[in-house]
């Protein structure tokens, strides 16, 4: 157990040290963009469906209990 332990840690600090070293990477923010958009699109659908539902439950006839 200690031993992955050790291994791991020691990748960590590989990892850490090669991220230092490379150049910055560019952030595509149009692609940020064009992806919040779609997601916010579908939260909206979700939303507009979650209403619509609603309102057809008040509107539906409800089986009397006998």
């Amino acid at each position: 157990m200690k031993l992955i332990a050790v291994l791991l840690v020691m990748l960590c600090l590989m990892s850490v040290f090669d991220t230092l070293e490379a150049s910055p990477a560019r952030i595509p923010i149009g692609a940020i963009r064009k992806g919040a958009k779609a997601v916010g699109k579908g939260l909206r659908a979700i939303n507009i469906a979650g209403t619509v539902h609603d309102i057809v439950e008040v509107f539906k006839p409800r089986k009397r209990k006998h």
